[in-house]
C-alpha cells in the first residue's frame, strides 16, 4: 500500500467519488455515502477490513484485515 493514500476517507470524499462516478445529486451523493461508511463500519466491527481509502488512481478501496488475508491465503 502507498504512502500517498488516505485511510478511512470521510464521507464528504465518498459523496464526492459517487456524484463523479455515478452522476449522483449531492442529496442522493451524500445519502449513499452514509450507507457506504456504516457498511465499511459494520466489516471493520466484524474483524473483515482494517479500514478504506482512495488509491491513486482515485478508486475507493478496502484494507482487509490480516486475518481475512490469512483466511484467503494472501498472507
Amino acid at each position: 500500500m502507498s504512502d500517498n493514500i488516505s485511510q478511512s476517507a470521510p464521507i464528504e470524499s465518498i459523496a464526492a467519488y459517487l456524484k463523479q462516478v455515478h452522476g449522483y445529486d449531492s442529496v442522493r451523493a451524500t445519502f449513499e455515502a452514509e450507507q457506504v461508511v456504516t457498511e465499511f463500519r459494520k466489516m471493520q466491527r466484524l474483524g473483515y477490513i482494517q479500514g478504506w481509502y482512495f488509491d491513486e488512481q482515485g478508486h475507493l478501496e478496502l484494507i482487509p484485515s490480516d486475518d481475512t488475508l490469512n483466511r484467503l491465503g494472501e498472507k
